[in-house]
């Protein structure tokens, strides 16, 4: 069955509950008026309803809704001669491991039958050490058009989050033979919670850039959440104020992206806030913005040399290099690096009013395509001059 969300008409005050399955037919239901379902549970675990809490604080005199088993088990009645009967129940209302869930249950005859069962009824928590709580059973008020059936409020004692068991045994009286049944019942993880937190980028990033953050909150070991989102919400701080973007929600997820980061240094958090569940924030995601910076202008280049053309071996080949913006009137500084075709030659030489001398003094018989590199700088991109051609005969 999928969860569904109902709302009694009429009444201002309601209460939550969980139900495993439908009521028995012979019990008249409220007005229910189907809602859409915020609140999440795992698919085909349980529905929730709301009730009217005049009608819960009336439970002599008019019948609530009744929750029957999730899934249970029946023992069979004695062979007393006395009469059998169905026993329904179920957990309700908000609860985590550890705590108290509440449960309500019906005790109804098999039909024929004119009576309500009365007595004693255990509810026994499938946990360790068992806990055991005696409910009173109060019958269903017939003038209201309610019965033969009686009605109890308990509680089962979850231990761990998942799926839990309750056991509940009806004693008998005069009339109706003993019977138990084994009930299950969801127990979501939480309340407690903890907030991760990510950058993307991570680390240093230039003004104007866009970078998304994204927050999860999953509970203290990094479980899933899957109980009641009521009022889920999840707020990125930058240094301690609301951090501005364009943020995502999912469920206990949320994403952020920004390129309004202004130029520092930027301390992200993000916190996790739910009515049901602890809030809880995350470690600092630490994020330094820098300035943009110029581009560095283009160069171009130039390399003579001297001699040129065919030259003896052992012959010193003199090769100056000059470098200069594209645009502009600025004197390029840096480092040039000397090259025959790509094989470094030397070691980088300094510019000096944009200009390098190198002298080749091993060049070899051959043909030599002699370059010069500008290596750049911040200011000022790298570039090559075009290759002189060198002969080198005997």
């Amino acid at each position: 069955m999928t969860p569904a969300h109902y709302s009694s008409r009429g009444f201002g005050s309601t209460l939550s509950v969980i139900w495993g399955a439908q009521a028995p037919p012979d019990v008249k239901k409220p007005d229910m008026t189907p809602e859409p379902n915020h609140s999440p549970i795992r698919a085909g675990a349980n529905h929730f309803c709301h009730l009217p809490a005049l009608v819960i604080s009336a439970v002599l005199g008019a019948l609530i809704v009744a929750p029957a088993a999730s899934a249970a088990t029946d023992a069979p009645a004695l062979s007393t001669g006395r009469g059998t009967v169905t026993i329904v129940a179920g957990a309700y209302d908000i609860y985590f491991a550890g705590g108290h869930a509440s449960v309500y249950g019906e005790i109804t005859p098999v039909a024929p039958a004119t009576a309500s069962p009365t007595g004693t009824v255990r509810v026994v928590s499938l946990e360790p050490g068992n806990p055991t709580d005696t409910p009173v059973l109060f019958p269903f008020d017939e003038n209201a058009g309610f019965g033969p059936g009686s009605g109890f409020y308990s509680g089962a004692q979850p231990s761990k989050a998942g799926t839990r068991q309750f056991r509940v045994d009806y004693l008998g009286d005069r009339n109706f033979a003993p019977a138990s049944k084994t009930f299950d019942y969801f127990v979501p993880t939480g309340p407690d919670t903890k907030t991760t937190l990510t950058a993307k980028p991570s680390g240093t990033i230039t003004a104007g850039q866009r970078i998304t953050f994204t927050a999860n909150v999953t509970d203290s070991q990094g479980r899933a959440l899957n109980g009641d989102r009521s009022g889920e919400e999840i707020t990125f701080y930058d240094n301690g104020r609301p951090l501005v973007g364009d943020q995502v929600f999912g469920d206990w997820h949320s994403t952020i992206t920004t390129a309004s980061l202004s130029v520092g240094v930027h301390r992200i958090t993000a916190e996790s806030f739910a009515v049901f569940y602890d809030s809880s924030t995350s470690p600092v995601v630490t994020v330094t913005v820098l300035a943009k910076t110029a581009a560095a202008a283009k160069v171009a280049g130039t390399l003579t040399v001297s001699p040129r053309g065919e030259v003896s071996v052992g012959t010193a080949v003199t090769a100056v290099a000059k470098f200069a913006p594209r645009s502009g009137t600025a004197v390029v500084t840096g480092f040039v690096q000397f090259y025959d075709l790509t094989t470094k030659v030397g070691s980088k030489v300094a510019l000096r009013n944009g200009s390098a001398t190198f002298t080749y003094t091993s060049l070899k018989v051959g043909t030599h395509a002699l370059v010069a590199r500008y290596l750049g700088t911040p200011k000022f991109a790298q570039t090559f001059t075009l290759p002189k051609i060198v002969r080198v005969i005997r």
